[in-house]
């Protein structure tokens, strides 16, 4: 989950995410900033980002005195989960697009630099490189469709695993 979390929002928003996890109940950005000894600005720049992905959500008040509002955030608890599962349902779906490509299409590279080029593209281009006019080899895609074959295997195999707590949390 952790992983997921840290791809969509970076090392530093994770530590915070992290951090409020820890927390037992809501706090203000304020106090995060004093606790973490960090600008306020960035802990709030964070907090956004956080909510931006719904990771975290916030209550907002107005200071009686101050007239300011202040806002309280915590986990989103109970989105978290069906968040982070929904994004590895959007990847797994990519990979398994991006696997029926190679499996069904044929390739060429250009050797010089590294670049691929679908049989569509290499025919048009004569089979020289766009870049620097080499001419291109024929792409052995095995290599990538392994690849692509054990990253589909492992995040259905995370996407089961958290179907199957969730399930046993509701009985």
């Amino acid at each position: 989950m952790l992983n997921l979390a840290k791809e969509l929002v970076g090392d530093e928003a994770l530590g915070l995410l992290k951090y409020l996890i820890g927390k037992k109940s809501e706090i203000t950005d304020e106090e995060i900033a004093k606790e973490l000894n960090t600008k306020p600005n960035e802990v709030r720049k964070y907090l956004y980002l956080l909510s931006d992905h719904g990771l975290v959500t916030y209550r907002k008040t107005k200071d009686k005195d101050s007239n300011l509002y202040i806002y309280y955030w915590k986990v989103n608890v109970n989105q978290i989960n069906e968040i982070l599962l929904s994004r590895k349902r959007l990847i797994l779906e990519k990979l398994r697009n991006r696997y029926e490509q190679e499996k069904d299409g044929l390739f060429y590279f250009c050797p010089q630099d590294n670049i691929k080029y679908s049989f569509d593209d290499a025919i048009e281009n004569e089979f020289k490189c766009l870049k620097c006019g080499t001419s291109l080899s024929q792409y052995d895609s095995e290599k990538a469709r392994s690849f692509l074959e054990q990253k589909i295997k492992q995040i259905e195999e995370e996407i089961n695993k958290e179907i199957r707590r969730e399930s046993s949390k509701s009985y």
